[in-house]
């Protein structure tokens, strides 16, 4: 193959995040990724990957076909691309989840705060003589 595949992904926080085939590296040269096919879930739960892709064609010198190093190369950069992007919404997911935990820490915060200050809504009767 004589251009390697690449992938750009660009954010406000993350201006240029480039994606690159590296061929010396074994899961560039498979058609089997790690986050392709049916969930963990689902296969726990008795179900067959029926989509599950074919493994690569070879020549007889032994050379994936170009088709073959073609779909190898994608299922490469597509599983580095996915787990990018999963590590990003574990990181925005916690964000969400400590920018919540302190709104609801300081609306406890703020209910204590107005009960110690006597602001407990009780009306107070006075005995007039």
């Amino acid at each position: 193959m004589s251009k390697l595949i690449t992938g750009t992904y660009s954010s406000p926080d993350i201006p240029n995040k480039t994606f690159q085939v590296n061929c010396n590296d074994a899961k560039y040269l498979t058609t089997n990724g790690k986050t392709t096919g049916s969930s963990e879930y689902v296969l726990k739960a008795g179900q067959i990957d029926r989509d599950r892709p074919s493994g690569p064609r070879r020549l007889p010198d032994g050379q994936l076909t170009y088709l073959s190093q073609l779909r190898c190369n994608l299922t490469g950069i597509q599983d580095d691309i996915n787990e990018f992007l999963t590590e990003r919404m574990q990181i925005a997911k916690s964000k969400k989840t400590k920018l919540t935990d302190t709104k609801e820490e300081a609306r406890i915060n703020d209910e204590i705060n107005h009960l110690l200050d006597g602001g407990d809504d009780d009306t107070e009767e006075t005995d007039t003589v």
